[in-house]
């Protein structure tokens, strides 16, 4: 899904997706109302669909083509805003509600508060992307939260040394001592085979996970 409302990707990943042998089909769910045919696994990457949640909403063809493809079992890996897009809906900064793909049972609201850093999480479940145990590492950066989280989630995330906010930066000489204070989260959702999640991920260092993505498409 590339376009005004999810055009934030690392080109890495792309590059690896087509090194292994995947074709990148660039579609629009702000525009088109078909997956692109033969669409094998699907991938939502960052945006501002807060910003077309209007345009997105009255697309009702695209939602319910994304909807139906990853109930059927479609691979799909969605990461921040393309999160936003499979909630139920997207509550906006002026409070209006918006009709989303609805495949996740939660609400992304818009918050202006800057969640932003690093973060470092072990997968608690095994996705088309991730074996159950692996560790990984990524950011964050949005301001939405989602109202309900998942019974069984998708990532186990450590705070501490790897996680600061906007409202307090990590400082760069920071003593290793402090791993003794590190506390844990959870994030993330798995379902059908949908991996989703506010963590952007860099494969650059993990190729193995392009390679179960692909695995799981074909």
């Amino acid at each position: 899904a590339r376009d005004p409302a999810f055009n934030f990707y690392y080109t890495d990943n792309l590059e690896l997706l087509e090194q292994l042998g995947a074709e990148l089909v660039l579609w629009s769910p702000l525009q088109d109302g078909q997956l692109p045919q033969d669409t094998q696994a699907l991938y939502f990457g960052g945006g501002f669909p807060e910003v077309f949640a209007a345009a997105l909403t009255q697309n009702q063809a695209a939602r319910s083509a994304v909807r139906s493809a990853i109930q059927a079992g479609m691979p799909t890996y969605a990461e921040c805003g393309g999160l936003m897009y499979l909630c139920h809906k997207i509550v906006d900064f002026e409070g209006k509600s918006w009709p989303m793909v609805g495949i996740l049972p939660t609400t992304a609201v818009m918050d202006r508060r800057l969640t932003l850093g690093y973060r470092q999480a072990i997968a608690c479940q095994t996705t088309p992307l991730l074996v159950k145990g692996q560790r990984v590492a990524g950011h964050e950066f949005h301001r939405s939260y989602l109202t309900t989280q998942p019974e069984q989630p998708l990532y186990q995330i450590q705070s501490g040394d790897w996680k600061y906010e906007a409202e307090s930066m990590m400082r760069p000489n920071q003593s290793p001592a402090t791993a003794s204070q590190t506390s844990y989260d959870t994030e993330g959702w798995v379902l059908h085979q949908l991996h989703a999640s506010y963590i952007h991920l860099h494969w650059g260092d993990q190729p193995e996970i392009p390679r179960r993505f692909l695995q799981a498409a074909r």
